[in-house]
Protein backbone atom coordinates (compact mmCIF):
# COMPACT_ATOMS: atom_id res chain seq x y z
CA UNK A 1 0.00 0.00 0.00
CA UNK A 2 2.88 2.55 0.94
CA UNK A 3 4.56 1.34 -2.29
CA UNK A 4 1.47 2.34 -4.72
CA UNK A 5 1.43 5.33 -2.84
CA UNK A 6 4.68 6.49 -3.12
CA UNK A 7 4.50 5.15 -7.18
CA UNK A 8 1.65 7.48 -7.27
CA UNK A 9 3.40 10.41 -5.88
CA UNK A 10 6.15 10.20 -7.98
CA UNK A 11 4.22 9.68 -11.50
CA UNK A 12 2.59 13.00 -10.20
CA UNK A 13 6.04 15.09 -9.57
CA UNK A 14 7.22 13.74 -12.72
CA UNK A 15 4.31 14.78 -14.23
CA UNK A 16 4.27 18.40 -12.84
CA UNK A 17 8.24 18.54 -13.70
CA UNK A 18 7.35 18.10 -17.67
CA UNK A 19 4.84 21.11 -17.57
CA UNK A 20 6.45 23.86 -19.70
CA UNK A 21 5.59 26.82 -17.18
CA UNK A 22 7.72 28.98 -19.85
CA UNK A 23 5.05 29.95 -22.53
CA UNK A 24 2.21 31.19 -19.74
CA UNK A 25 2.17 35.05 -18.92
CA UNK A 26 1.48 36.06 -15.65
CA UNK A 27 -0.16 39.49 -16.09
CA UNK A 28 -0.42 41.50 -13.01
CA UNK A 29 -3.90 42.10 -11.75
CA UNK A 30 -4.14 46.02 -11.53
CA UNK A 31 -4.94 47.73 -8.30
CA UNK A 32 -8.67 49.35 -8.06
CA UNK A 33 -7.85 53.11 -8.00
CA UNK A 34 -8.27 54.42 -4.26
CA UNK A 35 -11.52 56.34 -5.29
CA UNK A 36 -14.14 55.64 -8.33
CA UNK A 37 -13.29 58.64 -11.53
CA UNK A 38 -15.12 61.49 -11.58
CA UNK A 39 -17.54 61.53 -14.52
CA UNK A 40 -19.54 65.12 -16.30
CA UNK A 41 -21.65 63.45 -17.94
CA UNK A 42 -25.33 62.53 -16.70
CA UNK A 43 -27.39 59.24 -17.53
CA UNK A 44 -29.72 59.32 -19.67
CA UNK A 45 -33.57 58.86 -18.22
CA UNK A 46 -34.27 55.64 -19.09
CA UNK A 47 -35.19 52.23 -16.60
CA UNK A 48 -35.63 52.99 -13.10
CA UNK A 49 -33.39 55.06 -11.31
CA UNK A 50 -32.95 54.96 -7.76
CA UNK A 51 -31.56 57.18 -4.72
CA UNK A 52 -30.27 59.97 -6.49
CA UNK A 53 -30.12 63.02 -4.46
CA UNK A 54 -30.49 66.07 -5.99
CA UNK A 55 -26.82 67.94 -4.85
CA UNK A 56 -27.40 71.49 -6.74
CA UNK A 57 -30.45 72.97 -4.88
CA UNK A 58 -31.14 75.73 -7.46
CA UNK A 59 -34.97 76.15 -7.65
CA UNK A 60 -36.66 74.68 -10.30
CA UNK A 61 -39.45 77.00 -11.97
CA UNK A 62 -42.64 74.94 -13.53
CA UNK A 63 -43.57 76.11 -16.89
CA UNK A 64 -47.30 78.08 -16.56
CA UNK A 65 -48.22 75.83 -20.44
CA UNK A 66 -47.48 73.04 -19.01
CA UNK A 67 -50.61 72.69 -15.94
CA UNK A 68 -52.69 69.99 -17.51
CA UNK A 69 -56.97 70.22 -16.98
CA UNK A 70 -57.83 68.13 -14.14
CA UNK A 71 -59.22 65.47 -15.99
CA UNK A 72 -56.54 64.67 -18.12
CA UNK A 73 -53.74 64.99 -15.24
CA UNK A 74 -56.51 62.25 -13.46
CA UNK A 75 -55.85 59.99 -16.88
CA UNK A 76 -51.87 60.11 -16.66
CA UNK A 77 -52.21 59.77 -12.90
CA UNK A 78 -54.09 56.87 -13.24
CA UNK A 79 -52.22 55.53 -15.67
CA UNK A 80 -49.02 55.89 -13.18
CA UNK A 81 -50.34 53.92 -10.49
CA UNK A 82 -50.61 50.40 -10.21
CA UNK A 83 -54.04 49.46 -10.36
CA UNK A 84 -54.32 46.96 -7.38
CA UNK A 85 -53.60 50.78 -5.22
CA UNK A 86 -57.18 52.10 -5.43
CA UNK A 87 -56.76 54.60 -2.68
CA UNK A 88 -55.36 57.56 -3.46
CA UNK A 89 -55.58 61.32 -3.00
CA UNK A 90 -54.57 63.42 -6.12
CA UNK A 91 -53.30 67.45 -5.93
CA UNK A 92 -53.71 70.05 -8.39
CA UNK A 93 -49.88 70.19 -9.78
CA UNK A 94 -49.24 66.07 -10.09
CA UNK A 95 -48.68 65.46 -6.19
CA UNK A 96 -50.78 62.08 -5.54
CA UNK A 97 -50.86 60.41 -2.07
CA UNK A 98 -51.71 56.28 -1.77
CA UNK A 99 -53.30 55.52 1.49
CA UNK A 100 -54.01 52.03 3.55
CA UNK A 101 -57.63 51.33 3.78
CA UNK A 102 -59.11 55.12 2.72
CA UNK A 103 -62.20 54.06 4.12
CA UNK A 104 -61.43 53.94 7.53
CA UNK A 105 -59.97 57.38 7.61
CA UNK A 106 -63.01 59.83 8.99
CA UNK A 107 -61.91 62.90 6.87
CA UNK A 108 -59.56 61.96 4.27
CA UNK A 109 -58.77 65.51 2.95
CA UNK A 110 -57.52 66.64 6.27
CA UNK A 111 -55.32 63.77 6.31
CA UNK A 112 -54.19 64.13 2.90
CA UNK A 113 -53.07 67.69 3.88
CA UNK A 114 -51.42 66.49 6.97
CA UNK A 115 -49.42 64.00 4.95
CA UNK A 116 -48.13 66.47 3.01
CA UNK A 117 -47.61 68.68 5.76
CA UNK A 118 -45.59 65.70 8.38
CA UNK A 119 -43.37 65.66 5.23
CA UNK A 120 -42.90 69.31 3.94
CA UNK A 121 -39.23 70.24 4.60
CA UNK A 122 -38.56 72.45 7.33
CA UNK A 123 -35.12 73.25 5.81
CA UNK A 124 -32.96 73.64 2.54
CA UNK A 125 -31.20 70.39 3.99
CA UNK A 126 -34.48 68.83 4.30
CA UNK A 127 -35.16 69.49 1.10
CA UNK A 128 -32.26 67.68 -0.09
CA UNK A 129 -34.26 64.39 0.19
CA UNK A 130 -33.05 61.29 -2.01
CA UNK A 131 -35.81 60.23 -4.46
CA UNK A 132 -36.80 57.67 -6.82
CA UNK A 133 -37.83 57.89 -10.52
CA UNK A 134 -40.19 55.52 -11.59
CA UNK A 135 -40.24 55.35 -15.81
CA UNK A 136 -44.22 54.64 -16.56
CA UNK A 137 -45.21 51.85 -19.35
CA UNK A 138 -48.56 52.95 -19.55
CA UNK A 139 -48.02 56.72 -19.77
CA UNK A 140 -45.19 58.98 -21.07
CA UNK A 141 -43.77 60.39 -18.18
CA UNK A 142 -42.25 59.30 -14.58
CA UNK A 143 -43.47 59.03 -11.35
CA UNK A 144 -41.38 60.47 -8.69
CA UNK A 145 -41.14 58.73 -5.19
CA UNK A 146 -39.26 60.46 -2.00
CA UNK A 147 -39.44 62.27 1.06
CA UNK A 148 -42.84 60.49 3.05
CA UNK A 149 -44.17 57.27 2.88
CA UNK A 150 -47.13 56.81 -0.28
CA UNK A 151 -46.35 60.45 -1.40
CA UNK A 152 -45.53 60.84 -5.34
CA UNK A 153 -45.12 63.70 -7.78
CA UNK A 154 -45.95 62.83 -11.92
CA UNK A 155 -43.88 64.42 -14.33
CA UNK A 156 -45.12 64.35 -17.54
CA UNK A 157 -42.06 63.59 -20.62
CA UNK A 158 -43.77 67.25 -22.38
CA UNK A 159 -42.78 69.07 -18.97
CA UNK A 160 -38.84 68.66 -19.48
CA UNK A 161 -36.61 68.67 -22.54
CA UNK A 162 -36.04 65.55 -24.65
CA UNK A 163 -33.16 63.77 -22.63
CA UNK A 164 -33.49 65.11 -19.44
CA UNK A 165 -31.30 64.06 -16.47
CA UNK A 166 -32.49 61.88 -13.74
CA UNK A 167 -31.53 65.05 -11.86
CA UNK A 168 -33.88 67.08 -13.84
CA UNK A 169 -36.48 65.03 -13.80
CA UNK A 170 -36.08 65.05 -9.90
CA UNK A 171 -35.59 68.49 -9.14
CA UNK A 172 -38.80 69.32 -11.63
CA UNK A 173 -40.86 67.03 -9.36
CA UNK A 174 -39.75 68.15 -5.81
CA UNK A 175 -41.16 72.31 -7.43
CA UNK A 176 -44.03 70.50 -8.66
CA UNK A 177 -44.60 69.04 -4.45
CA UNK A 178 -43.61 72.08 -2.98
CA UNK A 179 -46.50 74.04 -4.65
CA UNK A 180 -48.63 71.58 -3.40
CA UNK A 181 -47.59 71.81 -0.02
CA UNK A 182 -47.83 75.11 -0.19
CA UNK A 183 -50.88 75.88 -1.23
CA UNK A 184 -52.33 72.49 -0.81
CA UNK A 185 -55.92 71.50 -3.24
CA UNK A 186 -57.23 68.06 -4.12
CA UNK A 187 -58.55 67.78 -7.09
CA UNK A 188 -59.60 63.89 -6.86
CA UNK A 189 -60.30 61.30 -4.05
CA UNK A 190 -59.78 57.56 -5.25
CA UNK A 191 -61.74 54.56 -3.57
CA UNK A 192 -62.46 51.39 -3.68
CA UNK A 193 -66.09 52.70 -4.37
CA UNK A 194 -64.58 54.88 -7.04
CA UNK A 195 -63.16 58.36 -8.08
CA UNK A 196 -64.52 61.43 -6.42
CA UNK A 197 -63.78 65.15 -7.92
CA UNK A 198 -63.44 67.83 -5.54
CA UNK A 199 -64.85 71.34 -6.24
Amino acid sequence: MIKSFLLSLSFLLILLGSCNTDSVQQTPIPALPEHPPITTKMPKSSGTMTNQPIENNTPVSVNENYIFESKKLLGYVQAAIIPVYKDWVLFENGTYVIFDNIDTIPDIQKAAFQHLKTYKPKTVLESNWDFTISDLDDTNGWSVYGNGYGIYTFVHATELSIGASPLQVGAYAKTKRALDEKNPKILFISSKNGIQEIQ
